[in-house]
């Protein structure tokens, strides 16, 4: 469920079939979108986008950057997990 393009359309007072008239797309295809079944093509995702005056990545991948984020931060700290390790061995070849 896409979460935040139901808030947008909501926050500007608009039902489905009239969010999707002034997009320029079908009401199914918008219903489709905001329930997650259907992900939507590159043109209608930028029709979506300038409507609302948003950018596509904000609308439609905002928990893929989070995701990708997280995952940065795992292997930093898998990192540090492993310069610890390394430092407990090299302190214990030292006695």
């Amino acid at each position: 469920m896409n979460k935040k393009l139901i808030k947008l359309r909501i926050d500007r007072g608009l039902n489905q079939k009239e969010a999707a008239k002034e997009i320029g797309i079908s009401q199914s295809m918008l219903s489709s979108l905001e329930q997650g079944i259907r992900s939507g093509s590159d043109e209608t995702k930028i029709k979506i986008a300038n409507f609302y005056g948003k950018s596509v990545e904000s609308i439609f991948f905002a928990n893929k950057i989070t995701y990708r984020d997280n995952r940065k931060k795992d292997k930093n700290e898998q990192s540090s997990d492993y310069e610890k390790q390394a430092g407990v061995n090299h302190q214990l070849e030292s006695c």
